[in-house]
Parts: structure tokens; C-alpha cells; sequence
């Protein structure tokens, strides 16, 4: 009888660890769902502030506007952003996280160097604020971005360039491009391939800026062909 008591007595205290387990999993579970899909109190904060940005300008916009838009007080927003530059600074550093996700999935690729080359050029010509209505407002956004963003800027188009300067000395690993030709260096040429478009993106429309890039990628996917 003690033997069939010890058993039970066995069997209900394992499956009661295994129910405060899947208890504890199931939070978990519940935790990660969470964050799968709801946006922190950080990112609400920016995706309200770049709205209030776009929609008003940098001069206009402020983090109280921003606390009234999202729904957060001012005191939680100034503990995490001590000033409306900081706040824009964020802004901007978001935007930039958000398109390095894709230049990750570049650098790391084995697919054709010169269409990728060709998709990633067009697509840093979209400006983060390209997107603004007003022309008034988008010519504060960029003086802004100048003034307070300047060093994230150079920053960005740094990583960019180095990740082409990668794919290239891949590609001259594999003999599949020669720089003998124009006799630069990858570094040199990943610059002149990330900069080139840049002189008319302010003067010509989206296909124009399409045309012109799908243009250049081809005179130096010719000039550098083995």
C-alpha cells in the first residue's frame, strides 16, 4: 500500500512540474506573441513622431504634438528622447534600420551582382522623405536632417558603399569582373557606383532616375566585363 501512495505521490507532484513547465511555456509563448505583434511603446512613439514630422514639418512638430498623437505622456516620451532633435534623430536612425535589413540580404547574396547593384542604387534614390507632399515641408525635413542627422547620414552611405566594395571583390574573385580595365580599386568603384545617380535625383522624376541608374550600371558592367 505505502508503495502504491509513494507512486502516486510520485506521479502527481511530476505532473504538476509539468504543468507549472507548460505554464511557464505558455507564457512565453504568449510573451513573444506579444511582441510578434504589437508595436513596443518605443516603436509607437516613432511611427507617431515620423508622422508628425512628414505631416508639419520639423519646425512646426514638437513632443507634445507627438504625445497628443499617440496617446503617451510627455514625461514617458522625454525619458527616452530628451529633446525633439533626439526624437528626430530616431526617426531617421529607424529608417535606416529598416532599409539595412534588405541591404544585409544584398551583401550576403550570390545572385547577379549588377541587376542587385542595379535594384539596390534605385532604391537609395527614395529618400526618407521623398514621400512628403508639401515642398515646403520637405525642404525642412532635409535642412533638419543636415543639421542634426549628418553624422547618421555619412554613416549610412559608408555601410552602403561597403557592401558594395564586397560584392565587387567577390566578383573579381570569381573572375566574373575585371578592374584592370578602369584601373580602380573595388573601393573606388563602389563609390562611383553609389554616388553616380545622385546629381540628378533632385532635378527628374522616378522613371527617369530608373532609366538613368539601369544606363550607368550598364557602361561599368561594360567597361568591367573580363
Amino acid at each position: 500500500m505505502s508503495n502504491i501512495i509513494a507512486q502516486v505521490y510520485t506521479l502527481t507532484t511530476s505532473v504538476n512540474l509539468l504543468f507549472n513547465y507548460l505554464r511557464q511555456v505558455k507564457l512565453q509563448l504568449y510573451k513573444i506573441y506579444r511582441e510578434l505583434n504589437l508595436p513596443s511603446t518605443t516603436e509607437k512613439i516613432l511611427n507617431t513622431a515620423m508622422d508628425c514630422f512628414f505631416q508639419h514639418g520639423y519646425g512646426a512638430a514638437n513632443i507634445s504634438m507627438v504625445s497628443r498623437y499617440v496617446g503617451i505622456s510627455r514625461v514617458t516620451i522625454h525619458k527616452q528622447f530628451k529633446s525633439k532633435k533626439l526624437l528626430f534623430r530616431a526617426v531617421v536612425e529607424q529608417h535606416f534600420q529598416q532599409n539595412n535589413l534588405l541591404l544585409d540580404e544584398y551583401r550576403l547574396s550570390e545572385e547577379d551582382f549588377w541587376l542587385e547593384t542595379q535594384a539596390l542604387i534605385i532604391n537609395r534614390c527614395e529618400g526618407i522623405f521623398d514621400n512628403v507632399a508639401s515642398s515646403l515641408i520637405r525642404a525642412d525635413l532635409l535642412h533638419a536632417g543636415q543639421a542634426y542627422c549628418k553624422d547618421l547620414i555619412q554613416a549610412e552611405e559608408n555601410l552602403v558603399k561597403k557592401c558594395i566594395q564586397s560584392r565587387i571583390e567577390k566578383e573579381v574573385t570569381a573572375k566574373r569582373l575585371t578592374l584592370s580595365n578602369i584601373d580602380m580599386s573595388p573601393a573606388k568603384l563602389a563609390e562611383m557606383i553609389y554616388f553616380a545617380p545622385f546629381g540628378i535625383t533632385v532635378s527628374v522624376s522616378g522613371n527617369d532616375i530608373t532609366l538613368f541608374v539601369k544606363n550607368i550600371i550598364t557602361i561599368f558592367k561594360a567597361s568591367t566585363k573580363p
